[in-house]
């Protein structure tokens, strides 16, 4: 798949970055409900990502029917779902239970399972089963590592070339936890549009690798060979991008 353009958008602070990713992401589902029953999004971790949560809530609580959104997750760190470093604990918390969305609309990772392969291949039958030959999400989100890593696909990780795969367990020393789950690079390939949402000046360098790479280590980076079907957006503070 080629790959599509870069759209941009830079704000002064945080909390503007994830006003405005806020109102992109009610409006890209809320198109989407115009046209099909359901919608599914795909949800990163961290906190970062939590901010624009809290402000899903706080701003958008009445503008979507929350209960006619799927969500997914990009990865998962093999811990119980209720742990403190659970990207689902996370999502519930500041999410899902504000907003009173029903359970069958949650679809976290099996991270609790002691066979974390079978756990990988658990969840991407789900995902296969769902979407079939089609479009994986209609909206993926994405962070970014300080080493553009995204979801758990680290630099130079064999993960990062798998193709048929959609789902798989990680080993990393990166960070803590080493065990993890994650979509692979071709899930978000198929993804109606996906979107970056990074901040802090300790990004800026990832950043600027991928906007502007030099090297072919730059153009390997995880970040760098993300692509989508339709749009790829990018929201970051002024410190991240410089």
């Amino acid at each position: 798949m080629s790959a599509v353009s870069r759209d941009v958008h830079v704000a002064q602070s945080v909390d503007a970055q994830c006003r405005a990713a806020a109102r992109f992401v009610v409006d890209e589902l809320a198109t989407v409900l115009e046209r099909a029953p359901r919608a599914s999004f795909a949800l990163a971790g961290g906190s970062t990502p939590k901010k624009l949560f809290d402000r899903l809530v706080a701003d958008h609580a009445r503008s979507l029917d929350w209960s006619r959104i799927d969500f997914y997750f990009g990865d998962e760190r093999c811990v119980p779902l209720g742990a403190e470093d659970s990207n689902f604990r996370m999502a519930r918390e500041s999410l899902f239970d504000p907003l009173a969305v029903p359970r069958a609309a949650l679809h976290p990772m099996p991270a609790e399972a002691p066979d974390h392969d079978e756990a990988a291949r658990a969840y991407e039958a789900e995902l296969r089963e769902r979407c079939g030959t089609g479009t994986t999400f209609d909206l993926a989100m994405l962070g970014l590592g300080e080493d553009a890593h995204v979801a758990s696909l680290f630099p130079n990780s064999p993960a990062l070339a798998e193709r048929v795969r959609w789902v798989v367990h990680v080993e990393t020393r990166a960070k803590p936890p080493p065990h993890r789950l994650t979509l692979t690079l071709p899930v978000f390939a198929r993804s109606r549009t996906v979107f970056f949402l990074v901040a802090g000046a300790t990004k800026r360098e990832a950043v600027s690798r991928v906007f502007a790479p030099t090297t072919d280590a730059d153009r390997a980076l995880p970040a760098a060979r993300v692509t989508a079907r339709e749009r790829l957006v990018w929201f970051l503070d002024r410190a991240a991008h410089g």
